[in-house]
């Protein structure tokens, strides 16, 4: 089966604007830490032309290449808040759902 092409266009607007975003400050690091192409596609293990693909916002590449690449860049916490796992996991000790009583219905459905 062949594999499945992603553009900007069948991307969600908002979706799209992250990931050129993560784009940007890929580039932007990658130039503050004067390193080359080939030298960040070495560190995360992907081709020149996927990184030049990465900092353009290509909705096509892997999201394991982005991350990969804003670790490799240190900006894993700055860029990708949603890796900290403050942020999703459920607290030890808080109810998660609320009881009947606290959605105010009576089933419970809601």
């Amino acid at each position: 089966m062949p594999k499945k092409s992603f553009s900007a266009e069948s991307t969600p607007v908002v979706v799209q604007e992250h990931i050129e975003m993560w784009g940007k400050a890929i580039r932007a690091q990658r130039l503050v830490l004067r390193l080359t192409a080939a030298q960040l596609a070495s560190r995360i293990g992907v081709s020149v032309p996927t990184v030049a693909r990465l900092e353009k916002g290509d909705p096509g590449v892997g999201v394991g290449s982005y991350i990969s690449a804003l670790f490799a860049l240190g900006l894993n916490s700055a860029a990708t808040p949603v890796l900290n796992p403050e942020l999703w996991q459920k607290p030890a000790n808080k109810r998660v759902r609320p009881t009947r009583a606290e959605s105010g219905d009576e089933l419970g459905y809601f």
